[in-house]
């Protein structure tokens, strides 16, 4: 399938942002399974840092995939000649 050159560039961006915002929620995953203490400030820390992380790459995924849909025309409706039935 041929992009012009801005359709091709954002579809690369929003596959390496997709990738990141994975990778990003599969470390929150790892760390939200993983046995801690939940009354230790270093835990918590790591916890909202990781999220925050992961909002983040989400959000850039997001923008990048808004951007690409705002390229993409709509297919126009066909023209249907009127019914000769009543």
């Amino acid at each position: 399938m041929q992009y012009p050159d801005n359709r091709e560039i954002l579809l690369e961006r929003m596959d390496k942002a997709f990738g990141l915002f994975y990778q990003e929620a599969e470390k929150l995953s790892l760390l939200l399974a993983a046995k801690r203490d939940p009354s230790s400030w270093t835990s918590y820390h790591d916890l909202i840092k990781q999220k925050t992380l992961e909002l983040v790459a989400y959000e850039q995924y997001r923008k990048t995939q808004e951007k690409l849909f705002t390229l993409i025309n709509p297919p126009k409706p066909e023209v249907r000649r009127e019914s000769s039935v009543s």
